[in-house]
């Protein structure tokens, strides 16, 4: 038994071991000090346009830490029916600790030859916190 814990694989596996085991103790810690909260878009949508956003679904949940407000960005990219490419950046910048000022604009990455890129849409909101 001892000779199986001198080699260099019984080794490893040992500590692997103990650093997993570390590791899901302190993320479990880790993630008790977080909390889900649900984002609530509001913003005006005009009819027959394209938003690339997160929110196309519904309210977006998000874990955050206790304390400040972090500013948080989201991407999404996708091929629409103008033939492009296109990429959807929202922005989030706190205000106060339950909103935030919401910017959301889009970029053309590549399109296909003969397309017809649609026109961008930015758009700005407030997004509110609920837990």
């Amino acid at each position: 038994m001892q000779h199986a814990l001198t080699s260099s694989v019984a080794r490893a596996v040992v500590i692997g071991g103990l650093l997993l085991a570390g590791t899901l103790a302190l993320s479990r810690g880790h993630a008790a000090s977080h909390r889900q909260v649900r984002l609530v878009l509001h913003a005006v949508s005009e009819p027959d346009e394209v938003y690339l956003s997160w929110w196309r679904d519904g309210d977006v949940r998000v874990e955050l830490e206790p304390g400040e407000l972090p500013g948080m960005i989201f991407t999404c990219r996708a091929w629409v029916n103008d033939g492009c490419q296109w990429k959807g950046i929202e922005t989030l910048e706190p205000i106060d600790a339950t909103h935030y000022a919401y910017s959301y604009d889009e970029t053309v990455l590549r399109c296909r030859p003969g397309a017809r890129p649609y026109w961008r849409t930015p758009r700005t909101g407030i997004v509110t916190i609920e837990d």
